[in-house]
């Protein structure tokens, strides 16, 4: 309790900073300023797939239409209906009402455009297989159109609800750099426009009154909404502390025990669906080959205190979802009837597990871990050192992480994944099993992983992955260790709904005024 005491006194002389400096807006200006974590120069998921990145993009562009996951239905947006033409084909007929934020309607063309862009091979963006799987894009006017996908897909419509957000045609063709469109040019059919980002990060939104009242589960009950570059948690408190900011996103746990309590100042946790896990290289792809043996990897999640590790590290972990599998109950597709072959906590068992396979002295690793759960890595460390692991931590920035794990250099890795970005477990199993990010090499994953992309019965499709995940619990490749929920701290003024459609995600839009 010393130490927490010694973060809000350090916050509290950051205060003068910020108190020197006049109050750049508030309540009566309907305008709110919220802290960004990890500063990002572009409003655009295609080209910065970031989760912070993707709460804000998520109220800004328009898709097709959206899924709501509360009810299990397809909502529509720029389209107004839809219908299958056959199992690679998708027919749209488009809202002819709707504008984007520079006044240029909304066409087929647009639609057309944007995933053309996508699809361009000379176009490098991750995840670039999510959009090669559509063949082309056909327009009967300006108001039709065929998506047309060059295999079928069990999730095609999951995936342009989700994933296919939509450009303005006429400005991304004027630019030299398209990539820089979420920059300098961003202009969507959302309830909130981009006003300017600079190249620090920071951004400001507006409230774009056309668009409000066009679709029931589209909000912007805030006017502005300002994003404030700051990477320092100390900073962020006294700016909390002191008027110059309204929000904390994400904040830690030390944070949000300091924090209740506190005249003036709410924590609120929220449902997120990101989910934690530890990864190890089962295919022997990094150069310590120790991991290919089924008895050391049981033997090392066997080892690891999930409940106690959420209990103690993870803020909001009285809300989080403690998985048996790599998916969550609300994942779309996640099977329910799991055999027992699902990990739990035994140190016991796991020292008698290393003594099998002849490592009863223990052997080192190196852990590498996404820099902003770093505690959570040492958490896990600590486990492991118990039945004689002697783990390091390598803590990487996204970018970095992403081309080590390409280049199969990880023994073992912790990191998180926002399934609330696609949640059906066609995606997950995309994520953890697919292009270079596959350490397991398992002929059962890739079979129901396959025959599940192309079932569109659900019931079947989600009782067809049931094989697959029971194999990552019998083979021990993965942990997952828990939900980690996003905690938001804010001033009283301020409160937060549950997104109309998101059951597991909160967005700008659900800031309110009270």
């Amino acid at each position: 309790m010393q130490i927490h005491g010694t973060r809000l006194i350090a916050a509290a002389s950051l205060a003068a900073l910020f108190a020197a400096s006049p109050a750049l807006a508030q309540k009566s200006k309907d305008t709110l300023r919220l802290a960004i974590n990890d500063p990002f120069s572009t409003v655009d998921s295609y080209h910065f797939p970031q989760d912070e990145v993707g709460m804000i993009v998520r109220s800004i562009y328009g898709n097709l239409l959206v899924f709501d996951e509360n009810n299990g239905k397809f909502l529509p947006e720029l389209a107004k209906s839809w219908k299958r033409i056959s199992q690679t084909s998708i027919e749209f007929e488009l809202r002819d009402d709707i504008k984007f934020h520079t006044g240029n309607p909304f066409t087929s063309e647009d639609v057309k455009h944007t995933i053309d862009y996508l699809r361009d091979p000379k176009v490098r963006i991750r995840f670039k297989g999510r959009y090669m799987r559509v063949k082309n894009v056909e327009t009967f006017g300006p108001h039709k159109l065929r998506i047309n996908f060059k295999k079928p897909s069990s999730t095609d419509l999951s995936s342009i609800a989700y994933r296919f957000k939509i450009y303005d045609s006429k400005v991304h063709k004027s630019l030299k750099d398209k990539a820089a469109y979420g920059r300098v040019s961003a202009s969507t059919t959302g309830v909130y426009k981009v006003n300017s980002v600079s190249p620090d990060g920071r951004f400001v939104l507006e409230r774009f009154e056309p668009a409000i009242g066009k679709w029931p589960h589209r909000r912007a009950p805030i006017k502005h909404i300002i994003g404030v570059p700051m990477p320092d948690r100390q900073s962020q408190l006294a700016g909390l502390f002191t008027g110059g900011l309204e929000m904390l996103r994400n904040v830690t746990a030390d944070a949000a025990r300091d924090l209740k309590g506190r005249p003036g100042i709410v924590v609120t946790p929220s449902a997120s669906k990101n989910i934690m896990y530890l990864t190890l290289d089962a295919a022997g792809r990094s150069k310590n080959k120790k991991l290919k043996d089924p008895r050391v990897r049981r033997a090392m999640l066997m080892a690891i205190d999930r409940r106690a590790i959420v209990k103690r590290l993870v803020a909001g972990g009285e809300k989080a979802e403690i998985p048996n599998t790599i998916c969550f109950q609300k994942t779309v597709a996640c099977p329910k009837n799991l055999d027992s072959n699902v990990i739990s906590y035994d140190p016991v068992g796991a020292k008698k597990l290393m003594a099998e396979a002849g490592l009863a002295g223990g052997f080192d690793l190196l852990l590498n871990v996404f820099a902003p759960i770093k505690q959570i890595a040492e958490a896990i460390s600590g486990d492991l050192r118990k039945i004689g692991i002697r783990t390091k931590i390598q803590p990487l920035p996204l970018m970095l992480y992403v081309k080590k794990r390409g280049r199969g250099e990880f023994t073992a890795f912790t990191g998180y994944y926002p399934t609330s970005a696609q949640p059906d477990l066609d995606n997950l199993m995309n994520f953890f099993f697919g292009a270079n990010r596959d350490y397991y090499k398992d002929p059962i994953i890739h079979a129901a992983a396959k025959a599940g992309s192309t079932e569109f019965n659900l019931a079947k499709r989600t009782q067809g992955y049931v094989p697959a995940l029971n194999q990552v619990n019998k083979m021990a490749y993965i942990l997952p260790i828990s939900e980690l929920p996003i905690v938001f701290a804010h001033t009283k003024d301020v409160y937060i709904k549950k997104n109309t459609h998101s059951a597991g995600e909160i967005r700008i839009s659900d800031f309110f005024w009270k």
